[in-house]
């Protein structure tokens, strides 16, 4: 219950914390943890409550494990589900989740900064986000209507970024969605010749080409919609002087 009356006592997030994990309340200790790690959680909840996976394992598939440890993971516990034909796809409660934290955390990217989590305590950046919320939808939809699903967030999508015919008033988010989904998950070092053998996330989750295809035209020239590293080899060949009048237009027509 909300008061004005200051409280007397010291928020101790420790004993907070404590009272989650007797209570089992996963989602509320996520929030409390926040930022990277908390996303992590809240999606790892989403995905042990709808299948037979333990939470150390789901936090490896959605934040650390390669895409295609990601499918080998998911494969087996279906294959023991029975799940009949489909022709059209609805979305469950973790589902609608999981929209609401793509909206939350990229979708609605506005600034550059953003992309820089480093310069914002507490913040997910929005690349990380896609991919930890694209991995948890993949988890939670049955292969055999993932690509009906797939179509159906596309459309979802497009809504919300009033993406039509690779025209979006919001290219910001246009280009977080392509490096998420079009780009290897960066670590330290981009190599660029080892990634042969690891899928594309939208590949993975079944994306529509032409879906795609809009996506990296409406964000056409902004450097955020490739990897950092590849970003700084790009302005780097540049030149100095030249760096700013090559960023000066993009930063004019974004958004």
């Amino acid at each position: 219950r909300k008061t004005n009356v200051e409280p007397r006592f010291i928020f101790d997030g420790a004993t907070v914390m404590r009272q989650c994990a007797l209570s089992d309340n996963i989602q509320a200790a996520a929030f409390l943890v926040g930022g990277k790690k908390g996303l992590v959680l809240e999606c790892a909840d989403l995905v042990t409550s709808n299948l037979s996976m333990t939470m150390k394992n789901a936090e490896i598939a959605l934040s650390i494990g390669s895409l295609v440890d990601l499918k080998g993971a998911v494969a087996p516990i279906y294959e023991r589900m029975i799940q009949k034909e489909e022709c059209s796809f609805a979305p469950t409660v973790c589902h609608e989740h999981l929209m609401w934290l793509l909206e939350e955390h990229v979708l609605n990217v506005h600034t550059y900064g953003e992309f820089d989590s480093s310069s914002h305590t507490g913040k997910i950046d929005p690349v990380y986000a896609g991919r930890v919320c694209f991995r948890a939808w993949y988890c939670l939809t049955h292969p055999s209507i993932l690509r009906i699903s797939a179509k159906w967030l596309e459309g979802w999508m497009r809504r919300k970024l009033a993406l039509t015919k690779g025209q979006s008033p919001r290219r910001l988010a246009c280009a977080a969605l392509v490096r998420t989904l079009l780009w290897a998950d960066e670590t330290e070092e981009l190599d660029l010749g080892d990634g042969d053998d690891e899928p594309l996330l939208a590949a993975v989750m079944e994306f529509d080409e032409r879906f795609i295809a809009e996506l990296a035209q409406a964000c056409c020239g902004l450097i955020q919609s490739i990897p950092p590293h590849l970003a700084e080899e790009l302005m780097s060949s540049v030149g100095g002087p030249n760096m700013f009048s090559l960023e000066a237009p993009l930063l004019n027509s974004a958004q």
